[in-house]
Parts: C-alpha cells; structure tokens; sequence
C-alpha cells in the first residue's frame, strides 16, 4: 500500500506545488502527517515561553501539511469524495496556548505547552486525568482555483476547519477545482473541544481512500462530510454568525436534494433535531458546522 511520508510537507493549498504522490479513485493509501509546529516542541527544553516567544519572532510555518496528492481522474467540477479510513495517534503530544487567542491577555502574559504522552487510547492529562482519544484531522483540502492559501488558513477548498468529524469513519466531499485535485492534509489532534479552545496537537498516520464524482451537485457550495448517523455541513467566514448562516444554507440544500423537502420543511427539521457547533473559533476565518441527524430524512419525492 502506498505511503506518502511526513517528510513531504508544504504550508500552502496552491495549484503550483508539483504533487508528491499520485493515486487511483478506489485506491486505499497512507498519509503520515506532521504536528502543527512542524516538530518544533517536542522535547521539555522546546517548550519553555522564551523559546516559544523566540520561535514565533522567528516567523515559523506552522501548520504544515502532507502533499499535494495528485487523484487521478478529478478535474474541475467535480466532486472529491474522501473515505477516512483509519487514525493512529503518536505516542507524545502537546497542548499550550498563546495569550492573543480568544483575547485572553488579562489572563495569561506567556504563551504556555505542556508535552503529555498518548498510551492504550488515552491522553495522559495528569496524573490523576486520563482523556479517551478521539483523533481529529484538523487541516485537510483541495487547492483552490487561483490564488494560494496558507495551510492555517480555510475556504471553499476546506483547510484549517478543525471539526471533530473530521475523522476515521467519516467520509468528506470537497469540491474539485484543479486538475487531480491535489489534496493536502495534517493538524492532527488526539482530541479537541469544539472552537478548537485547545487540543492536542500530534503526529499520526492516516489511511485514506479517495472516489471522484463527475460533475457535483449545483447546490454545494462548501464543504460536506457523512458520519455514521449524521450529515454535517461546514461554513467558513468572519463573523462567526456568517459561518453559521452559511453552513445553514448548505443543509437546507443538501436536506432537499437528498429527499425532495421543501426549504421550508427542512429548515423546520433543522430547528428541531439539528445542531450548530464551532469548529475553528480562535482567529478569522471561522468555521461553524450545522449537524444533521440522517434518521430524520424523508423522501418527499415519492409522496
């Protein structure tokens, strides 16, 4: 099975960067990714606030991501289907916080990262706080069709959306703009709250399997992913209530072409069994995603 390394990272979503890997549609393949510091803290001595202040005067790339993978078939108009197959965690992770986020600066005046150890499925937290994993991809996408965008950055080709159905068991639908679409992915967290107030940033190792849709629905026009039992749509802007509307907007589409309901109807539903949360809340852009329950679909076409 195909491995694409860690090693074979970029900090940009851009249609020039030559892919790293190439795979078929039905082609089941590895990505190993990197932490969202590229590896810069982890050992304790990496990890005091000098060296953090000192690292980011510096100007590091963070959020780096593994690609461009080059999926054959997919050209523009189409629609990247990803099956999320499988997620490991590394054994070491870290969590911190820097003061600017959330505009917390009356609270803290040092950025902080506290290294902790992933064992037998659980973040050791503490000695005395164990937390099950629940891994994350937080950063995945497509190149967008023109301009390059900053890993840590999202759009209408997804990127930093950090939503905890990002993950194995999942299947994400991302709208194609260049050739091969030229898919990226890293940010992987053992768990994280919803906004991303925090988490814990790790290495891992995902296995992935990608189908191309000739020609996507009219009606998508953001991110769309299945769980299990859930549909989830994702929006992205500034503010945080933009975000919202628009991922709203996108369920109330996806409801009708799924079962034929009435914008009316389906927005109704929403209000009753569905849920908005936050993905990416720390800086703009913002993610917001609306979350459906699929046993409350009905076809209205055949009424």
């Amino acid at each position: 099975m195909q491995r694409v390394t860690r090693d074979k990272l970029t900090p940009l979503f851009d249609r020039r960067t030559p892919p790293v890997a190439r795979v078929l549609p039905g082609e089941e393949f590895w990505v190993e990714t990197e932490d969202s510091r590229g590896g810069r803290t982890r050992v304790p001595e990496h990890t005091t606030p000098e060296y953090l202040l000192e690292m980011r005067r510096k100007g590091y790339h963070g959020n780096p991501v593994t690609g461009p993978i080059f999926v054959e078939g997919a050209e523009p108009g189409d629609m990247l289907v990803v099956h999320i197959l499988e997620q490991k965690c590394d054994s070491l992770g870290y969590m911190g916080y820097w003061p600017f986020l959330f505009h917390l600066e009356d609270f803290f005046d040092r950025p902080a990262t506290q290294l902790c150890e992933i064992r037998d499925g659980n973040v050791l937290f503490a000695p005395d706080i164990e937390i099950p994993v629940r891994p994350v991809i937080g950063t995945i996408g497509v190149a967008p069709p023109l301009e390059a965008i900053a890993s840590g950055s999202m759009g209408r080709h997804c990127g930093n959306v950090d939503v905890q159905e990002v993950a194995a068991g999942s299947t994400l639908y991302l709208p194609v703009y260049v050739e091969g679409a030229l898919l990226c992915l890293g940010d992987c967290h053992a768990i994280q709250s919803d906004g991303e107030i925090g988490s814990v940033e790790m290495r891992s190792e995902v296995r992935l399997r990608c189908e191309v849709v000739k020609g996507r629905s009219p009606g998508m026009v953001w991110p769309r992913l299945t769980t299990a039992d859930s549909l989830v749509t994702i929006g992205i802007a500034t503010p945080l209530e933009e975000a919202l509307r628009q991922a709203l907007r996108e369920m109330i589409a996806w409801i009708g072409e799924l079962t034929g309901m009435s914008r009316h109807e389906a927005y109704l539903l929403i209000g009753c069994v569905g849920h908005a949360r936050p993905g990416q809340a720390q800086v703009p852009n913002y993610s917001m995603r609306c979350i459906f329950p699929k046993k409350y679909l009905r076809d209205r076409r055949t009424a």
